[in-house]
C-alpha cells in the first residue's frame, strides 16, 4: 500500500496493480489483537477507505495468487491462469505464521493470528470456548495470550525458554512484564513447550508440554515466528535466502524487480548483514523507499533496525537494536538506576556507538534511540550523562546530530 501510494503521488497516469489472495482492502495487522479482545471495531482496522483504490486509479485484485514470476519476460502468472505483465514488479508476499508440527496439530481449535480470516476464526471460538492454551515467548504469543484473557478465558501460556522474549529482553525487562501478565490473571509456563495436542471428535480438548504436564483447553494459539512468503518465487532466479535479498534501493538481482515488507532481507545496520526484519515501520519504509525508486526516483533505505513497539495492558514495551547483545564481545550495557517501579531503560554500547535499547513504561525516546542506532552514532563523549536529567535521547540526537 505505501509502494503503491508513493508511486501515485509521483506519477498520476502509470496503471497501478495490486494483486492480493485476501478478499479485503488493506488494513492493519497489528490492530487484530484489540479487535479479538473487542477494543477496536472492525472499521478501525483499516488503512484505506472502500472508495480509495478508485479514488486513485490502483486497480486491487483480491482473493488472487501470483504463482510464478518471469522476469525475462516481465510477467507474472496468476493462480487463476492469467497473465500480467510489468515494467516494475514489488514483491511484498509478506510472510506467514510459522506450524508447530506434532501430533494433534490439525485438530479443530488449534489456531494462529496474521490475517483477518484468523481473527473472525479465534472470535467465534472463544465464544464457545472456556479455557485456551498459547504457545510463543514472543509478541505476537502474548497478544494472543491477551486476547483469551480478556475474552474471559482461563489462559495458559507457555514458554519455550525461561522468561518472556529472551531474545530481546534481559531478566530485569522480562520480570517486568511477566509481572503484569501474573496480575492479569494469565498462568505463565516457563520452559514448558508443546508436545502433543489430544482431542475429542476431531476438537482440541488437552495439551501435553514438553515437561509431561497434561492441560485441559478448548483452543490452542501458536505463535512462533514467521517465515517469509517466497515458495511463489523458484525457478525466477530471484534471489533468495530466508527472504528476498535486496541492496539498500530495494533492488533485487533481477532488472526491474523490488522487494519489500516482512518478505524482504535488507542490510541490518546493527548486525552487519542481511537479514528480514519484520515490523509494520520497517513495511512503511520500505515500501515508501521501493515506491520512489519504481517511479524514476533514487531513494536508499539506509539499512533496517530491529524496532518493535507493543503495549501489554497498558505497560508500553520498545526494543530496538540488539536489546540484548551476545555476552563476550565488547558491549555494553547501561541501565543507570533503573529499574524504577515499572519503568526500565537501558542502551547497548559497543565502541561508543549505541546499537541498542529496550525502553517499558516510558517509551516516548524510541524513535530518537532507533535513529542514533541506524545512523551508527559516536555517542563516546556522552556516556558518563546518559541517564542525566534533561539528557534524553531527543535532546542526545539534536546534539550529536545537530538536527
Amino acid at each position: 500500500m505505501r509502494a503503491a501510494r508513493t508511486i501515485r503521488e509521483r506519477d498520476g497516469e502509470g496503471t497501478i496493480t495490486i494483486v492480493d489472495p485476501e478478499p479485503y482492502r488493506c488494513y492493519y495487522r497489528m490492530r487484530l489483537p484489540d479487535y479479538i479482545s473487542g477494543k477496536r471495531a472492525l472499521d478501525s482496522i483499516y488503512v484505506v477507505d472502500e472508495d480509495f483504490y478508485a479514488k486513485h486509479d490502483i486497480h486491487l485484485m483480491t482473493e488472487e495468487r501470483i504463482t510464478r514470476v518471469i522476469p525475462e519476460k516481465h510477467i507474472v502468472v496468476l493462480e487463476s491462469g492469467g497473465i500480467l505483465d510489468y515494467d516494475r514488479l514489488l514483491i511484498a508476499s509478506g510472510s506467514r505464521p510459522r506450524t508447530r508440527p506434532c501430533p494433534g496439530s490439525d485438530l479443530d481449535g488449534v489456531v494462529y493470528l496474521r490475517t483477518l480470516d484468523n481473527a473472525q476464526n479465534i472470535l467465534e471460538r472463544a465464544g464457545r470456548a472456556k479455557t485456551a492454551v498459547v504457545l510463543g515467548g514472543g509478541l505476537l504469543g502474548v497478544e494472543l495470550a491477551r486476547c483469551f484473557n480478556e475474552l474471559g478465558l482461563t489462559t495458559h501460556y507457555l514458554f519455550l525458554e525461561n522468561r518472556f522474549w529472551p531474545q530481546m529482553l534481559d531478566t530485569t525487562a522480562s520480570s517486568l512484564v511477566e509481572e503484569v501478565l501474573l496480575e492479569k490473571g494469565i498462568i505463565l509456563h516457563k520452559e514448558e513447550g508443546l508436545a502433543e495436542i489430544g482431542g475429542s471428535k476431531g476438537r482440541v480438548k488437552e495439551v501435553t508440554t514438553a515437561a509431561g504436564n497434561t492441560l485441559g483447553t478448548d483452543l490452542v494459539g501458536i505463535a512462533i515466528g514467521v517465515l517469509p512468503n517466497v515458495e511463489f518465487l523458484s525457478g525466477s532466479g530471484i534471489e533468495t535466502a530466508r527472504g528476498v535479498t535486496v541492496d539498500d534501493h530495494l533492488h533485487t538481482n533481477k532488472t526491474d524487480v523490488f522487494a519489500a515488507g516482512d518478505v524482504a532481507q535488507a542490510y541490518d545496520v546493527v548486525h552487519g548483514e542481511h537479514r528480514v526484519v519484520t515490523s509494520w515501520l520497517n513495511s512503511q519504509r520500505q515500501g515508501e523507499t521501493a515506491g520512489i525508486n519504481m517511479s524514476g526516483g533514487d531513494s536508499a533505505l539506509g539499512g533496517v533496525v530491529p524496532f518493535n513497539i507493543i503495549t501489554i495492558y497498558g505497560l508500553p514495551v520498545a526494543s530496538i537494536g540488539l536489546g540484548l547483545p551476545p555476552e563476550g564481545e565488547g558491549y555494553e550495557s547501561l541501565t543507570g538506576d533503573y529499574p524504577k517501579q515499572k519503568e526500565y531503560r537501558k542502551l547497548v554500547l559497543r565502541d561508543g556507538k549505541l546499537v541498542g535499547g529496550v525502553l517499558i513504561g516510558d517509551i516516548k525516546e524510541a524513535r530518537a534511540l532507533e535513529t542514533l542506532v541506524k545512523t551508527q552514532a559516536d555517542i563516546s563523549d556522552y556516556r558518563e550523562r546518559l541517564f542525566e536529567p534533561g539528557l534524553d535521547a531527543n535532546t542526545l540526537l539534536r546534539e550529536v546530530t545537530g538536527s
